[in-house]
């Protein structure tokens, strides 16, 4: 009898040992699933991040980027300075494209792009690591200076930039392949190089609400590459002719500037000396689109995108303190059980 009831009982809490492992590893099981489903919930936001803008949009953005290229610590600085200085005392914001190998943190440069952007008006966009023809660069070659440009932003600013403006605009299809990788969600060349269908802010792009990568060109510059160092004038009624029409075609225009439009020639090369007519042309264009009840604005904000401040890349979502709790209980509901099992092994053989 005494055996009888030994077998019962050994059974017995063999048949619950086997019941509270297969809970446990159900629990495991269940928390897993629930991480990985948050990663796909997660990739999901990701991917149509800024979707909310599109159906809420009513009508014209009926608003103007400035993008400002080649900003960097070691060309025209007093020039690019000035240029800044113009958006800031107009409380206006401007589109900087960002030469990452060339800034140095400790320029004036750095000093007035952080000014600009801790007032809200400065948006920061990647402009290359160096200066060069991006088409003309391997896959690996593009990401891998990409990447060291916007790790070089976040140490120096304490941010990833979401935009990308290729050097002299010119693209191929890697580049676009590569920009996902490192977080970028607008592309900004121009309407001759990118021939890719435009970002239109018109709100009604419900059914355009997944897009990957945004493409707002440059639809009109302050003065035109001449191919052979010189600019061309655009005359100032002419750049509103432009962003007018582009207004009303897209929604909103981009006014191409680059620090040269703004600095004096001497024997046919530019010097870090402010041309004041310029300037006072620049001033003027900026009252004259204020003027047409037109916002000046930044990319991020034309499209919808929420730009991030966080110095990492959060790759895969966090446990919750509920997820951690289950997972620890789990993990030692096992292992405990198991120390019961054999306990009970070793009692049996006794």
């Amino acid at each position: 009898m005494t055996i009888v009831k030994f077998k019962t009982r050994n059974a017995r809490i063999k048949a619950n040992v086997q019941f509270l492992a297969l809970s446990a590893i159900l629990l495991l099981l269940f928390n897993c699933g629930s991480y990985l489903a948050s990663i796909g919930a997660n990739a999901q936001v990701e991917n149509t991040i800024g979707s909310g803008t599109f159906s809420s949009t009513q009508g014209s953005c009926k608003c103007v980027v400035f993008r400002l290229d080649d900003v960097n610590s070691n060309f025209l600085t007093k020039v690019q300075l000035n240029i800044m200085d113009q958006f800031i005392s107009q409380n206006q914001s401007i589109s900087l494209g960002l030469i990452m190998h060339r800034i140095d943190p400790t320029s004036t440069v750095v000093e007035k792009v952080k000014e600009g952007k801790q007032k809200g008006l400065f948006e920061l966009d990647l402009h290359g690591w160096d200066h060069v023809d991006y088409s003309q660069l391997s896959k690996e070659e593009q990401l891998g200076t990409l990447q060291q440009a916007s790790d070089k932003m976040n140490t120096i600013f304490g941010q990833r930039s979401q935009i990308f403006i290729p050097p002299y605009n010119k693209f191929n299809g890697d580049t676009i392949g590569v920009l996902q990788s490192i977080g970028v969600r607008i592309f900004s060349s121009d309407t001759s190089a990118d021939k890719n269908p435009y970002f239109i802010a018109n709100g009604m792009n419900e059914g355009r609400s997944n897009m990957i990568l945004y493409h707002l060109p440059a639809m009109t510059s302050f003065k035109n590459d001449n191919g052979n160092g010189t600019w061309i004038k655009v005359p100032i009624q002419t750049i509103l002719n432009d962003v007018d029409d582009s207004v009303n075609r897209y929604g909103y225009a981009v006014v191409l500037l680059h620090p040269q439009n703004f600095a004096k020639m001497e024997n046919k090369i530019f010097v870090d000396t402010v041309d004041e007519n310029e300037i006072k042309d620049l001033s003027l264009l900026i009252s004259q689109i204020k003027s047409e009840h037109l916002k000046i604005t930044t990319f991020a904000n034309v499209v919808g995108l929420q730009i991030s401040t966080s110095p990492h890349v959060q790759l895969a979502p966090e446990f919750s303190g509920t997820a951690a709790i289950v997972l620890v209980a789990s993990i030692l509901l096992i292992v405990g059980f198991s120390v019961v099992r054999k306990n009970n092994l070793v009692r049996h053989r006794i």
